[in-house]
């Protein structure tokens, strides 16, 4: 591993964890997600998933630790593998509209992660499925609209960077 490579990893990470902070007083209301998936298109899967997992155990050092660490990345993981093999190759297809694609897309990945996450605590608290979903489907779509608002601003950001080649 290089030191650029390390140092890109350690400040996206820390910088995720700041985004995570700065947005915490508004539930489910966070970049994080639109980071990461803006993310994982420029520098790749692998990458995208270790700086998410830092950015999710560096936050629970801040939040604290406990069982719905492992689901959230377990969730993390699926989202992003779904975003990028199956989601962003979709929004290929729509070249003309392919940043709205990719933003309304998005929002269903943050929508998804939700679901992923209400279902992983129905089944560890022992809830049922159904009450457990509705009753965090306002949160949900809480992340979906924020990563729906975010992802533009981010994909911006990110070109802009690369393009100056200054990451």
């Amino acid at each position: 591993m290089s030191a650029k490579f390390m140092s890109r990893i350690a400040i996206m990470s820390a910088l995720c964890v700041v985004l995570r902070m700065v947005f915490i007083s508004l539930p489910n209301v966070q970049p994080v997600t639109a980071f990461l998936l803006s993310y994982l298109l420029y520098f790749g899967l692998a990458e995208a998933v270790l700086v998410m997992m830092l950015c999710l155990f560096l936050s629970a050092f801040l939040l604290g630790f406990g069982p719905w660490v492992f689901w959230q990345v377990t969730c993390f993981v699926l989202v992003l593998l779904l975003w990028r093999f199956v989601l962003y190759p979709l929004s290929q297809q729509f070249p003309k509209y392919q940043l709205g694609c990719q933003a309304f897309l998005v929002a269903l990945c943050g929508l998804l992660y939700g679901v992923l996450i209400d279902t992983c605590f129905a089944y560890l608290y022992s809830m049922p499925w159904w009450s457990y979903v509705l009753a965090g489907m306002p949160f949900n779509i809480a992340h979906a609209l924020s990563t729906l608002v975010f992802f533009p601003v981010v994909m911006m950001l990110f070109r802009r960077l690369i393009s100056e080649q200054k990451i």
